[in-house]
């Protein structure tokens, strides 16, 4: 059953929302985005430039090790920053469904126009659900409070939605679940529980933050594919957050390879998979394990760890670890990030002699 929703005492379905959508150019596009967090030891910049697009209906990944910035990068678009982060310079421009185009990082984070975009316009799916699950009130009460919050304050409709919903993510007796608490759910139960609660209000955009990591590989497939069908009778377009290759291969439309803060290459999917031109993106493609192929050799990791962003040098993350690192170039400044093939770009000196400005 497809139920026409309430959004702002104006009658739509996902059908007609996604109509309006496939009009427009991108649903969320950042721009030099800069989230940096001003520490007694320094100032860490968990996100030093970043630059994206989400177009309607696509499925864009971005991808990397822990620490290069992608969790907060997430938390930007909400405007979510944890204390003492904050949002140094950047756009985040949200097309809304009247077409017109908004700001975010320009918003008060606190302020009631952010809240309205929450859970409305963009959703997001958290890592661990049982942390970011109330654990004293039932998984009915929290889908309700968002519909009531964003569609209507009826208290029946509301219901009603809350159980469709509970019933279209595919957990069984949706009456029963209603009155359940997260702990009387399984892992897999309870991420379906939150991404009902993520599309209970029809958003434009879903940001989904590793929202398979913690379960086993059978009940992450039901999930990929439940984000799958979800987005097709949306429309949505989803922002896929994860440092898993074999999930980004299977589930998104375009990559964006992230280190130390910066994008350092983007592509679609097949054209990163086939032709990765950063050293970075080689090593994690190296670092898969594969069927079929002979011995039993050790994979090939990348050495080093990801530094801590505090106070960085001006040079290219990637410096430390890079098996073709180019002194005196590498080390003195940082490399843009050029297009270098029709919609596939890389920040590395091995492809380009652009640097990006230095600023006093």
């Amino acid at each position: 059953m497809n139920l026409s929703i309430v959004y702002n005492m104006t009658i739509f379905s996902p059908d007609r929302d996604a109509a309006m959508q496939s009009d427009l150019e991108y649903v969320l596009q950042v721009r030099d985005l800069k989230t940096y967090f001003h520490l007694p030891e320094g100032t860490l910049k968990a996100v030093d430039g970043v630059d994206l697009t989400v177009a309607p209906r696509q499925t864009v990944g971005v991808i990397g090790e822990s620490g290069s910035g992608k969790s907060v990068t997430a938390q930007s678009i909400l405007q979510i920053v944890p204390t003492p982060g904050s949002i140094e310079s950047g756009q985040i421009l949200l097309s809304r469904r009247d077409g017109s185009a908004i700001d975010i990082a320009r918003m008060n984070p606190r302020g009631r126009a952010i809240r309205e975009i929450r859970g409305a316009e963009i959703s997001m799916v958290f890592q661990e659900p049982m942390t970011s699950l109330s654990p004293v009130h039932t998984i009915g009460a929290q889908i309700v409070e968002a519909i009531r919050l964003h569609v209507t304050r009826d208290r029946r409709k509301a219901k009603d939605l809350a159980l469709d919903m509970i019933n279209r993510v595919g957990i069984s007796n949706p009456a029963q679940r209603f009155d359940e608490y997260p702990h009387q759910l399984s892992g897999g139960m309870r991420q379906r529980a939150m991404i009902a609660m993520a599309l209970c209000c029809s958003p434009s955009l879903l940001i989904a933050d590793e929202p398979t990591t913690a379960l086993d590989v059978t009940v992450q497939a039901q999930i990929l594919e439940l984000m799958k069908e979800l987005q097709d009778e949306f429309g949505m377009a989803i922002m896929y957050i994860t440092h898993d290759l074999g999930v980004i291969a299977e589930i998104a439309d375009e990559v964006n390879v992230m280190y130390l803060g910066r994008v350092v290459e983007r592509a679609s999917t097949v054209e990163l998979f086939k032709n990765p031109l950063h050293p970075y993106t080689q090593g994690l493609l190296k670092s898969i394990p594969r069927l079929g192929g002979r011995g039993r050799g050790r994979l090939d990791a990348i050495r080093g760890n990801v530094p801590v962003p505090m106070n960085p040098p001006p040079q290219c993350g990637f410096a430390g670890r890079c098996d073709d690192f180019i002194a005196g170039k590498c080390d003195a400044a940082v490399p843009s990030l050029v297009e270098l093939d029709q919609d596939h770009f890389v920040r590395c000196y091995l492809h380009s002699e652009d640097s990006e400005p230095v600023y006093a």
